[in-house]
C-alpha cells in the first residue's frame, strides 16, 4: 500500500505526460501532367528534392517558392505550411504564405501569417504594408488605419499609406477625405492606375462627375502600374521564372530601380521568347533612348507600330526619343500623332507645349499645358508649366492660383513649386507673401539636398530684402 501511494505521489509530481507535437502537414499532391514545359520539369525536380529530404524546411520551402512563382496558389500554401512547421523561426515561410493567402482572398488567415512573420522581423516594410492591406480586406478598418498612420511616416511606404487611408475613408463614406488621400497617392506615384480608379469612385460619390471621368481616363492609361517597395524575400520568388511574362515584370522592376542595362536585357529576352509583346517594344524605345542608342530605339518603335497596339503610347515614346536628340520638329509631329489617337494624353500634351514654348509660342504652349491639366488634374508638371506660362505672359494672379494647388505634398518636387509661387506673388506685388514662400522653398530645397536651387532662392531673397 505504501509503495502504491509513493508511486501515485511521484506520478502527481511528474504531472501529465507531454503530448507529441503535431506532425507537419504533408506535401501537396501535384498534377504534373497538367503543367506546361519547362514548368513541369522544374517543379518535378523540386518535388523530388523535397520528398528526399522530408524534414528539411529549406527543401520544402524551395518547392513552395517555385509553386508560388508559377501561381499554383493552393499547392504553394500547402507547401509553405509544411515549411513553417519544419522551420518555425524562419521569416520567409509565414510571410510568403501570407502573400499567397492574400491572392486567395483568405484575408483572416493572411493576417495570422503576416503577424507571425512580423513577430520574427518587426521592421520588414513590405510585410507591414501587406498586413495593413489584409486587415482592410478583412473589414478591420480601424486596425488597418492604425498601421497606415504609422506607415505614412516611412517615405518608401507613403504612396501605399495614402492609398490605404483613402480606401478606409471611402469605405466609411468620408469621400472628401478619401479624395485628398487618393490625390496625394497619385502625386507621389503618377502612374498608379488603381488609385485613379478609386479616386474616380469617390469623386462620383461626391457628385463630381466630370472630374471622375478624367480620373477614369487616368486609370485606363496606366492600368496595373503599382508603386513597389524593395522586397528581397518576394524577389526570391519572382526571379524563379524565365517565361516572357516574368521577364516583362522583371524588366519593369529593374527600370523603376534605375537599372537600365538590366531592364533592357529582360525586355529583349522576353521578345526573343514572344516577339508580339508590344509593351516590351514600347519600353525599349524609352530605355534605348535613355542610353542614347538611337538606332535600336528606332527599330523597336517601328516594331511597336507594326503590331498596331498601344499606338498612342508608341508615338509618345518616339516623341520623347526625338526630343532627347533635339529633333524638335519631328518630336512635335510624333506628339501630335499620339494626341490624335488619344486627345487626353496628358504627357504628350505637356511635351508638345514645351516645344511650342521653345519656339516662343507662349499662348499655344499655355493652351496645351491647360489641356494636359484638364485631362489629368493631378499632373503636377503640367500645372507647373501652365503657371510658368501665365507668369511669362504677365498674368501672375492667375499663376498664383495654379501654383497654390502644388504646395502639397512636400516631396522632392515641391521646392521648385514653392519658389515659383514666391515669384508669382512678387510679380503680383505681394512682396511679403513672396518672401514667406521663398524662405519655405529654400528650407525644403536644403532638406532634400538641392543645394543649387537653395542657392538660387537665397540670391532671389537677397535681392528682395
Amino acid at each position: 500500500m505504501i509503495r502504491a501511494r509513493a508511486a501515485l505521489f511521484m506520478l502527481t509530481l511528474a504531472g501529465p505526460t507531454a503530448s507529441a507535437p503535431p506532425a507537419p502537414p504533408p506535401l501537396p499532391a501535384l498534377p504534373f501532367d497538367t503543367y506546361p514545359s519547362p514548368m513541369r520539369e522544374e517543379v518535378e525536380r523540386a518535388y523530388r528534392e523535397a520528398t528526399s529530404r522530408p524534414t528539411d524546411g529549406e527543401a520544402v520551402g524551395a518547392l513552395a517558392r517555385l509553386l508560388h512563382a508559377w501561381e499554383q496558389w493552393e499547392a504553394a500554401h500547402s507547401a509553405y505550411g509544411r515549411a513553417q512547421a519544419l522551420a518555425p523561426r524562419v521569416f520567409d515561410w509565414p510571410y510568403l504564405d501570407g502573400v499567397v493567402l492574400q491572392r486567395l482572398a483568405r484575408h483572416a488567415e493572411a493576417i495570422a501569417r503576416l503577424e507571425a512573420a512580423l513577430a520574427t522581423l518587426p521592421d520588414y516594410l513590405p510585410a507591414r504594408i501587406r498586413l495593413a492591406e489584409a486587415r482592410f480586406e478583412a473589414g478591420k478598418l480601424e486596425e488597418s488605419r492604425t498601421l497606415y498612420d504609422q506607415l505614412i511616416k516611412e517615405r518608401a511606404a507613403e504612396p501605399a499609406a495614402h492609398f490605404g487611408l483613402g480606401r478606409i475613408d471611402a469605405a466609411l463614406g468620408q469621400h472628401d477625405a478619401a479624395v485628398a488621400h487618393f490625390q496625394q497617392a497619385i502625386a507621389l506615384f503618377p502612374e498608379w492606375g488603381a488609385a485613379y480608379y478609386a479616386l474616380a469612385l469617390s469623386l462620383r460619390a461626391r457628385g463630381r462627375g466630370e472630374e471622375a471621368q478624367r480620373a477614369l481616363l487616368g486609370h485606363a492609361r496606366h492600368g496595373a502600374a503599382w508603386p513597389g517597395v524593395p522586397d528581397r524575400v518576394l524577389d526570391g520568388v519572382t526571379t524563379l521564372r524565365d517565361d516572357a511574362s516574368a521577364k516583362l515584370r522583371r524588366g519593369r522592376k529593374r527600370a523603376d530601380a534605375g537599372d537600365l542595362v538590366g531592364a533592357i536585357a529582360e525586355y529583349e529576352a522576353a521578345l526573343r521568347l514572344d516577339p508580339s509583346r508590344a509593351l516590351a517594344h514600347g519600353n525599349l524605345v524609352e530605355l534605348y533612348g535613355r542610353t542614347k542608342d538611337w538606332a535600336r530605339a528606332e527599330a523597336h518603335y517601328r516594331a511597336a507600330i507594326a503590331l498596331g497596339t498601344d499606338l498612342a503610347e508608341a508615338h509618345y515614346d518616339y516623341g520623347v526619343l526625338l526630343g532627347l536628340q533635339e529633333r524638335w520638329d519631328l518630336a512635335a509631329e510624333a506628339y501630335e500623332r499620339a494626341i490624335a489617337i488619344d486627345p487626353r494624353h496628358a504627357e504628350a500634351l505637356n511635351n508638345l507645349g514645351q516645344i511650342h514654348e521653345r519656339r516662343r509660342e507662349l499662348d499655344q504652349a499655355l493652351d496645351l499645358y491647360r489641356r494636359a491639366v484638364a485631362s489629368q488634374p493631378t499632373f503636377r508638371l503640367g500645372r507647373f508649366n501652365a503657371g510658368r506660362m501665365l507668369v511669362a505672359l504677365g498674368r501672375p494672379a492667375e499663376a498664383i492660383s495654379e501654383f497654390e494647388r502644388l504646395v502639397t505634398p512636400r516631396d522632392a518636387e515641391a521646392p521648385r513649386y514653392l519658389f515659383a509661387l514666391a515669384v508669382a506673388h512678387v510679380r503680383a506685388g505681394h512682396r511679403d507673401e513672396g518672401l514667406k514662400w521663398a524662405a519655405e522653398a529654400k528650407l525644403l530645397a536644403t532638406e532634400y539636398g538641392q543645394h543649387d536651387l537653395a542657392a538660387a532662392i537665397e540670391r532671389e531673397l537677397s535681392s528682395l530684402k
